[in-house]
């Protein structure tokens, strides 16, 4: 599963960076991967909450390597952000794609109050995912990020795209700035309002699918049901955490554990619920 994991990471970061979106250049394309729907966002800066964060979340994919691949991540966003503002400061248009996958618009919140402070008059648009899409044949889907869109097909949306004035620039860095002060262990979106939450908040679509396994059932199967079905918005990475507090609390208990050297994922569990 690592391996099928990194492999499609790459995959994805290879599209990325073959794509040529709205007639530019692969380089003018960037994307924070901070997750800051998880964890302590005290920092004003990129700085040891985030990393510890999000060395946390990849100590489920990377072992021997951790502390390096942790460390790379956050250079490459600092070298991100550092290069968009040079380019904002210099006038060049942004534009900012999202949607209500919480680590979007957290990220989007974020970005926006590092631009704030700068008071350029550079044009900042908008492009918000659409809840749903209407395909040929009465067809209908629903994408919960842009992850879901290849990088080719973004072009598509661009008639979706409005102007963002000064003063939602503004009201942003004031939403972040609330969110930071509250701190809460969890940012979800609650009756399309991003709001602080416990991190207990997904726990009942777990406890769901657990609840529909046999005594004894693979990891793998819960979080992947949970993310499927339900389209939380919330990773496999956080579902996977949640249950090794059911561990912890003694909910559920390890009957086999994963291979040597594979993710957790892998780990045969058995309920203990009364």
């Amino acid at each position: 599963m690592k391996e099928a994991q990194l492999q499609a990471q790459e995959q994805e970061c290879i599209a990325w960076e073959n794509a040529i979106p709205l007639g530019g250049k692969s380089s003018d394309v960037y994307c924070f991967d901070m997750a800051l729907s998880v964890g302590d966002i005290s920092d004003n800066e990129i700085g040891e909450q985030r990393k510890n964060v999000l060395k946390k979340m990849l100590s489920v994919w990377f072992v021997e390597d951790l502390d390096y691949q942790v460390e790379e991540k956050i250079q490459k966003i600092k070298t991100t952000l550092s290069s968009v503002i040079e380019r904002y400061v210099a006038g060049e248009e942004v534009r900012i794609w999202y949607s209500y996958n919480p680590d979007e618009l957290c990220g989007m919140y974020w970005l926006m109050k590092q631009l704030r402070p700068l008071n350029c008059q550079t044009t900042i648009y908008l492009v918000k995912l659409p809840t749903w899409e209407y395909g040929k044949e009465n067809a209908m889907t629903s994408k919960i990020s842009w992850g879901e869109v290849s990088p080719g097909e973004w072009g598509n949306y661009i008639t979706l795209q409005e102007k963002a004035e000064p003063v939602f620039l503004s009201a942003c860095a004031m939403k972040w700035n609330q969110l930071q002060n509250e701190n809460a262990p969890l940012r979800a979106m609650l009756n399309g309002k991003l709001q602080s939450v416990s991190e207990d908040i997904y726990d009942s679509f777990i406890l769901r699918e657990i609840a529909e396994q046999p005594e004894q059932f693979k990891m793998a199967i819960v979080i992947g049901n949970v993310l499927g079905k339900y389209q939380l918005g919330i990773s496999d990475v956080w579902i996977s955490n949640r249950i090794d507090k059911m561990l912890e609390d003694g909910v559920l208990e390890i009957i086999q554990d994963a291979p040597k050297g594979e993710t957790n994922y892998r780990r045969i569990l058995r309920k203990r619920m009364k």
